[in-house]
């Protein structure tokens, strides 16, 4: 009954010059995260992409669409021919499949072929007609129904269908470059990621690792809520930079004033983010700042920080309340790992009375204490990269990769 599936873009549709390059890249996405179901073909009609079951389970494959940044919704949906009289039965055998009993209902009818011989209102009255006649117990309501019969008459068939999923919006993975998402291991910075993504932007990470102070357990963290945001990526990885940061720290609470330490680490933490997104080719810095949640994400501080990259820093969460912060995670799935009691290297050495409104010209000083570009350039040397996958497991105690077919 239910033979196809019909994706919508959504947000895409309003582009102009390069709505088709966005199409295209979403149509391939699509047909890469479902290339294990061998019956399935597709079929690409302007601004609507349909999915042909072949007898496939749907149900099966909606889960996977629901995770692909671009799509705004998707219908599963019953087929027929442009023709009134197969409209009809089509409408009937649709409703049998539900539990109508007693069901309020209306028929909403798009007319896309303009040749179609009824208009759009006396299809509606048709079919309704049809419906009252076959299924007892029916009934109409127009204002407050319990659910909707949609009637697509196109081109290329009339499709019917009662049910609209909401898919992730946004763009096409990728289809706006590349960033470098600055990753802690904490619940923001990986919702963050998460934002980006289904923005549009390809996502590398860089995390900052301090043996003794962290533990390769908070490295498993960070890893593992990684391993989370591959399913949403078009090539279902993601590259993470781990960088030695140990010897940085030490230099900074060696040297500078215990108040201005959070905003130097920042300050040097910001400097490798932009050397190794030169590196790699992305095109803007990303972290998971909430302006006034802690001392380095007050208006002042982002300022004396951000000074010392040229790079644009996307903060998406940058307003939003904790909790919606903690209710995107819990729907993404990252909760539970962001608050495993590991510290990070944000967490260590924090001193009593950070300064909330520090002053360049004080930071600049307290810099000029020690000569920090051969660490900086060390710390780029000894950067670790992994390439995570949604196939594989990093176990960061063992230092190894483990397939997925693996894990108990």
């Amino acid at each position: 009954m239910n033979d196809h599936i019909l994706i919508r873009y959504g947000e895409l549709s309003l582009k102009k010059s390069n709505r088709n390059q966005f199409i295209k890249k979403i149509n391939t996405h699509i047909q890469k995260a479902l290339k294990s179901f061998d019956k399935l073909t597709f079929e690409a009609r302007g601004l609507r992409f349909y999915i042909i079951l072949n007898g496939e389970d749907e149900k099966n494959i909606i889960p996977i669409l629901k995770k692909i940044p671009g799509i705004y919704s998707f219908s599963v949906v019953a087929r027929c021919k442009s023709d009134i009289e197969e409209i009809k039965q089509l409408a009937i055998n649709v409703l049998k499949e539900k539990d109508y009993a007693n069901s309020k209902f209306k028929v909403d009818t798009h007319r896309g072929d303009k040749q179609f011989p009824m208009t759009s209102q006396e299809i509606t009255k048709e079919v309704s007609r049809e419906l009252f006649k076959n299924l007892p117990g029916l009934k109409a309501d127009v204002h407050n129904p319990d659910f909707v019969l949609n009637i697509d008459v196109r081109c290329e068939g009339t499709f019917i269908f009662t049910d609209v999923c909401m898919g992730l919006g946004g763009f096409p993975a990728g289809i706006l470059g590349k960033t470098m998402l600055m990753i802690s291991g904490g619940i923001d910075s990986v919702v963050a990621g998460f934002e980006v993504i289904k923005k549009g932007m390809d996502v590398e990470a860089v995390h900052y690792a301090s043996p003794p102070y962290t533990s390769d357990m908070a490295l498993q963290k960070v890893v593992d809520l990684l391993e989370e945001l591959t399913i949403y990526t078009e090539h279902q990885s993601i590259n993470l930079h781990v960088v030695p940061f140990t010897k940085i720290q030490d230099e900074i609470y060696k040297n500078v004033r215990d108040d201005y330490g959070i905003t130097i680490m920042r300050r040097m933490m910001y400097r490798i983010a932009e050397k190794l997104a030169y590196k790699h080719n992305a095109l803007a810095i990303v972290n998971g700042e909430n302006v006034g949640q802690v001392a380095s994400q007050t208006l002042e501080s982002m300022g004396v920080i951000n000074e010392v990259t040229k790079l644009p820093v996307i903060r998406p969460l940058a307003t939003l309340d904790k909790s919606d912060i903690i209710e995107k995670s819990i729907q993404i799935g990252t909760y539970p790992i962001s608050i495993r009691p590991y510290e990070d290297c944000c967490t260590v050495f924090v001193p009593k009375h950070p300064a909330i409104k520090p002053l360049l010209k004080i930071a600049e000083k307290e810099e000029s204490k020690f000569d920090y570009e051969p660490l900086l350039e060390e710390a780029i040397q000894n950067t670790k990269r992994l390439v995570l996958h949604k196939d594989k497991h990093y176990d960061a105690v063992k230092k190894e990769f483990v397939s997925s077919d693996d894990l108990i």
